[in-house]
């Protein structure tokens, strides 16, 4: 039960960064909400799928402990290769943190540390799933981060990283130097979700540029607000 909770949690987090007019659905079974071709002839299972008006994502959801499994990356390459022919879909690794890392520490620092923590883990097994799974989770801890300036703001259709980083230099709060680095970013991570070839270059040096982005704009966001 602890479990199936963390895994919802995190695909409800998900959710809620997905682009306008996309939907997610979970507890996938068979070719539902998949693009016509995947299908392999068997039943299969999916944590989550999102689709959006030109393509999707099907998500794969993994503890932290058990994500060096070779029968788990052996599955996410799968998918990745039957995704790769059909425009538009790629495949995302969401790798839940131990809990014990969530005892101490403030919400930045813990997100940071689990995503050094991936990093270490990918560094030292030479597990590519591992760091692609550290470089979308870092980016998201950067999408959290920027999206913090706007939680007062009314409802209403929900700002992309983009758009948030836009706001954020005409406001004087970023420079454009870190409003561009984002923007690089941002470019990096459609890629790697997509399956791209760019995934074969990502290292530790690549995520820990994205963690030291999102303390800068942690750092400007306190900074404006004391």
């Amino acid at each position: 039960m602890a479990w199936q909770n963390a895994m919802m949690s995190a695909l409800r987090e998900r959710a809620e960064r997905l682009p306008p007019g996309w939907k997610m659905y979970t507890g996938v079974v068979g070719g539902e909400h998949l693009p016509e071709g995947f299908a392999s002839g068997i039943r299969e299972e999916f944590d989550a799928v999102a689709v959006g008006p030109d393509g999707g994502i099907i998500f794969e959801v993994v503890q932290q402990k058990s994500a060096n499994s070779q029968a788990k990356i052996a599955r996410i390459e799968r998918i990745r290769k039957r995704l790769h022919r059909l425009s538009g879909w790629g495949v995302e690794v969401i790798v839940v943190p131990q809990a014990s890392r969530l005892a101490q520490g403030g919400e930045i620092e813990n997100r940071l540390q689990a995503v050094s923590e991936l990093v270490e883990s990918g560094e030292s097994s030479g597990n590519r799933e591992f760091l692609r799974a550290a470089f979308v989770l870092a980016f998201s801890v950067l999408e959290w981060t920027l999206a913090r300036h706007f939680k007062d703001v009314p409802e209403g259709r929900p700002l992309n990283v983009r758009q948030m980083a836009e706001k954020m230099v005409s406001e004087g709060i970023l420079s454009e130097d870190v409003y561009r680095e984002i923007r690089e970013l941002q470019a990096v991570r459609s890629e790697i979700v997509h399956g791209l070839s760019v995934t074969a270059t990502i290292d530790g040096d690549t995520v820990r540029h994205i963690m030291q982005v999102a303390e800068t704009v942690n750092a400007e966001l306190s900074r404006v607000q004391t």
